[in-house]
């Protein structure tokens, strides 16, 4: 593997600086190190308060303390850290960035439990650009459900779903942020709340923009810049409105704007040059209510709209509602029960010929959690969805968890897959030069199928956590877009250019299965290690003519991470690397990077903290896709930042 003797170097370097610098400093305070234990409460798998240990599904969540300590830039890059999470950026410059969970990029995305997930725009299974998250100064925590969670979250949630919990204005706090570093990079952010009386009020701001990008070309074996424009800048805008009515109810309204903009300049086989302008406009209300002090309830209403410009005007306004209530049934039987509805109307003047198309649909859920001994427990759901396209359809889902103590249970969850195309499926129409173009099929399919998951999670004297897990999922009627060349011609510039010729269809089969490891080890009181290992095998099978492995998909992924922390130091190591990948769609089949946080608390309220990023300068891709050698979609080169914040 290259750059592996330099690397092991550089990691021997890395841990002996870190000796010699931290050990003579104080231990971190106890409160400081707080970590999400097996005993700790999540809201995304059940759709209600239950701790990790009770709860029958591969569960990972990023804290607030870890989202400060490590100063992420966006929600894509905290992301990264989490075992079995592969972050993909489709391009350069002002380009979409989309999680892949369990091999899969169909991923529910929900901000505060509201969906935001979109059907244009996208060309993939991924139905959200991570770009256009609220900004991670305003999130609380990230909870990251791997594995189907289709019969409580619907269409999308084949893969897992990432819930991003925001900050309540329940006391007074802020803080402000600036980083500057390599490729022109600037980066501004801060967050503010107060509460007087019985309101609570969160602001928050961002702006991150890049005026250049640098990649290691695989070919040449050097660093260079994109040879195009491809400055980019992501402003990002959030208020949040917290107001208790009594002890029981409370009323929750608030606005999210981002604007990302730029230029993406194409693969590295056509550097055509596209303006890319993306916007959100998210409003949203929530109603929430206790019955009985105990059962929560809670109905809410949302209406976002997204813009995005890229060689043609794209809208979309999506608006709905969801109501749920959960029901105490006896001490050991709860039950939570509801209905949505979700309306989306698109209009695209480059692909759907100015006409705007919309789909709507309409479900109603319930989950029942059974303890039916004193360690054991049964999770059962089924939703009904009325789709306006495609008719009427019930899933079900069955989760069985053993909890053998309070820090170690076994699981086994199963689901079935209702997944109905997006607008971009059914109505893209962009004819392009002789046969090329991309073209949707108002004759899809919905897809269909189940998934499950069966794992094994446990703490070990309090220091070790062990975390495994094995997932399948067998889809029938899988949609994918198929590519082609089907032609070339000769650009303004006297070269060859390819056309290519993009259409969606139905694969008759398709399987997904996979396995995953991680462990998390407290050494001592300040150093810490994890590490993490991913297996995934995707098969597509076309025509009934034999299942092929999917070439875009590294298969083997490897994370290794050694943190260090006292009273004033947080510093981050982290290793990250693939292998198996296939040649066909990447130019080296194995890769290794490593990736570094610094942070140094001055006094109570400033940090200074520096970040650094692909420091073993690797040439490497994120997406597949291979010209003349080189990455289509190359990763960025090394490069640095470096910052300071203020709390208060």
């Amino acid at each position: 593997m290259k750059n592996f003797k330099t690397l092991q170097n550089a990691v021997m370097l890395s841990v002996m600086a870190g000796s010699l610098l931290f050990t003579a400093n104080n231990a971190f305070a106890a409160e400081d190190l707080q970590e999400f234990a097996m005993d700790d409460f999540v809201v995304t798998a059940s759709r209600t308060k239950t701790a990790i240990v009770d709860t029958p599904v591969n569960m990972s969540v990023i804290d607030a303390q870890t989202i400060e300590s490590r100063h992420y830039t966006d929600v894509a890059e905290a992301l990264k850290d989490v075992p079995g999470a592969d972050v993909i950026s489709a391009g350069t410059g002002a380009f979409e960035k989309k999680v892949i969970l369990n091999g899969d990029e169909r991923v529910v995305v929900l901000v505060d439990g509201r969906r935001v997930n979109i059907d244009m725009g996208t060309m993939s299974r991924a139905s959200f650009d991570l770009n256009q998250l609220p900004d991670v100064a305003q999130i609380e925590r990230i909870e990251v459900v791997k594995g189907h969670g289709g019969a409580l979250y619907g269409s999308d949630a084949v893969g897992g779903v990432v819930n991003i919990i925001t900050k309540k204005a329940d006391h007074k706090f802020g803080k402000r942020s600036f980083a500057m570093g390599s490729n022109q990079a600037r980066d501004f952010k801060s967050v503010y709340a107060f509460k007087k009386g019985k309101t609570g009020v969160t602001l928050s701001g961002s702006k991150y923009k890049q005026g250049y990008y640098k990649y290691k070309d695989a070919a040449s074996d050097s660093t260079k810049r994109w040879p195009y424009n491809s400055k980019h800048e992501n402003n990002k805008f959030s208020i949040k409105v917290d107001q208790d009515f009594t002890d029981t109810t409370s009323l929750t309204v608030g606005y999210d704007y981002s604007k990302f903009e730029g230029y993406h300049p194409g693969s590295m086989d056509y550097l055509s040059l596209n303006p890319v302008d993306k916007k959100t406009n998210n409003f949203y209300a929530q109603y929430n209510w206790l019955v009985n002090d105990a059962d929560a309830g809670f109905v809410n209403v949302y209406h976002n709209q997204y813009e995005y410009f890229n060689q043609g005007n794209m809208e979309e306004k999506d608006t709905g509602f969801e109501a749920q209530q959960t029901l105490t049934v006896a001490d050991n039987d709860t039950l939570v029960f509801g209905a949505s509805y979700r309306k989306a109307k698109a209009s695209n003047e480059f692909a759907y010929g100015g006409k705007e198309n919309d789909i709507n649909n309409a479900a109603v859920f319930v989950n029942n959690t059974w303890e039916f001994m004193p360690s054991w427990s049964l999770n059962t759901g089924v939703r009904y969805d009325k789709h306006s396209e495609f008719g009427s359809e019930t899933t079900m889902s069955a989760g069985l968890n053993k909890k053998f103590d309070e820090n170690s249970h076994a699981y086994f969850n199963w689901g079935q897959v209702f997944k109905a195309p997006t607008i971009d499926d059914l109505y893209y129409y962009s004819p392009f030069m002789d046969n090329g173009g991309s073209y949707g099929n108002p004759n899809l399919k919905p897809e269909t199928g189940d998934t499950w998951t069966i794992g094994y999670g446990t703490t070990i004297n309090d220091r070790t956590d062990i975390n495994i897990s094995y997932f399948q999922s067998d889809l029938d009627d899988a949609i994918d877009w198929d590519t082609s060349v089907v032609g070339q011609y000769i650009d303004q510039n006297g070269k060859k250019q390819d056309i290519y010729r993009s259409e969606v269809k139905n694969i008759e089969q398709q399987k997904k299965n996979g396995m995953e490891i991680s462990v998390d080890h407290e050494l001592n009181d300040n150093w810490d290690l994890t590490a993490s290992y991913t297996y995934v095998r995707v098969r597509n099978n076309n025509n009934n003519s034999g299942f092929v492995r999917d070439a875009n998909y590294v298969p083997n992924v490897y994370r290794l991470g050694v943190r260090y922390h006292d009273l004033k130091w947080n510093a981050d190591l982290t290793l990250r690397a693939g292998s198996g990948a296939d040649h066909a769609s990447f130019v080296d089949s194995s890769y290794l990077t490593m990736d570094m946080a610094v942070t140094y608390k001055a006094d109570a309220n400033w940090s200074i903290f520096a970040k650094g990023y692909n420091l073993t300068n690797e040439a490497y891709t994120e997406s597949a896709g291979v010209y003349n050698g080189s990455y289509n979609y190359p990763a960025q080169a090394r490069r640095f930042m470096v910052g300071a914040e203020y709390s208060f």
